[in-house]
């Protein structure tokens, strides 16, 4: 039976994808990831799996979805606030528009501040962030997934609360499963199984900051340059690394945007 996080991992995330751009925003020859606000870890593991001698440093305040991590060779898990984290890593990310967690800007200015502590030379710190003219629009987007089980899922992104003056949104994630189709020339059973429903199996509270105060904080924090990334390669070679280059115009990034924010050491 898929679980919460299983789901969330297979609608609202892509591990993989985001393991390769993140060592190619990097540009060098990144071997540890600290994953803050990590949750299950996914893009951990999977940094593990790609990187030759990987490391990572998965870190959440939540101990449910680190169990994932257990037992997985070269994470190492740290259970607590991600200002409480000492492990050095060549690329910090904060995905999933986690950052939004912290509120206040004199809290975010700290944790930049404690991130770029954890750098090692020539590290970078790496944000997403969603913005544009739709931002702050509330409503509900549907998107349908086939698990690897066969199992059909509907997963609801619901923007349900924004405030536009003090930056506040409330955002939740609904899910349903419906069991696997019947495999042809097997026999139903003439029970029809109802979908799974669940209903608010993540809601957050974040404050949704601008591209433009994300790098101003980071600057006041200490990196010495920042860049806004788009979440698409240029390219990408037979061994699966991408290449990618920076935003330099505000009309590469369209009338609605997600894109990396990311501060060098």
């Amino acid at each position: 039976m898929l679980d919460k996080y299983d789901l969330y991992e297979l609608c609202a995330q892509a591990p993989l994808r985001d393991a390769r751009f993140l060592r190619a925003i990097h540009g060098g020859d990144p071997r540890i990831l600290g994953e803050d606000f990590s949750g299950g870890g996914a893009i951990a593991r999977q940094w593990v799996e790609i990187v030759p001698e990987g490391k990572a440093v998965a870190v959440d305040l939540d101990p449910e979805p680190l169990q994932r991590l257990r037992g997985h060779k070269g994470i190492t898990v740290v259970c607590a606030d991600v200002n409480k984290a000492t492990q050095k890593a060549d690329i910090i990310a904060d995905l999933n528009f986690s950052i939004c967690e912290i509120h206040k800007r004199v809290n975010l200015v700290a944790y930049f501040k404690h991130a770029l502590s954890r750098l090692k030379r020539g590290g970078v710190f790496v944000a997403d962030i969603y913005g544009g003219s739709d931002s702050y629009y509330t409503g509900t987007i549907s998107q349908r997934k086939n698990a690897p089980g066969g199992e059909r899922i509907t997963y609801d992104w619901e923007q349900r609360h924004a405030d536009p003056l003090t930056g506040r949104v409330v955002n939740a994630m609904h899910f349903r499963v419906s069991a696997p189709p019947a495999k042809a020339g097997k026999k139903k059973s003439g029970v029809k199984s109802r979908p799974v429903r669940l209903d608010d199996a993540f809601v957050y509270h974040w404050r949704l900051w601008t591209v433009a105060e994300l790098r101003e904080a980071l600057t006041e924090a200490g990196f010495k340059t920042t860049q806004v990334f788009p979440r698409f390669a240029e390219a990408i070679d037979d061994d699966g690394n991408l290449y990618v280059s920076p935003v330099s115009s505000p009309s590469e990034l369209g009338d609605s945007y997600s894109v990396y924010v990311v501060g060098r050491k």
